[in-house]
């Protein structure tokens, strides 16, 4: 007998970089608080690239 595959669900998008935050921050489509969201994760990414050039010196 052959096991049936369970779909697998589908995974959301994962942005990695700060413009691609931005982006979706200022996607009029999207709704207010997800627009939200993706800003305080540009801001974010935005944090962490200055410290990395803030350890490099």
């Amino acid at each position: 007998m052959i096991a049936e595959e369970t779909p697998r669900p589908r995974r959301p998008f994962v942005a990695s970089e700060a413009h691609e935050c931005k982006e979706h921050a200022e996607n009029p489509e999207l709704p207010a608080d997800q627009r939200l969201v993706w800003a305080q994760l540009a801001v974010a990414a935005e944090l962490r690239i200055i410290r990395k050039h803030l350890r490099k010196g």
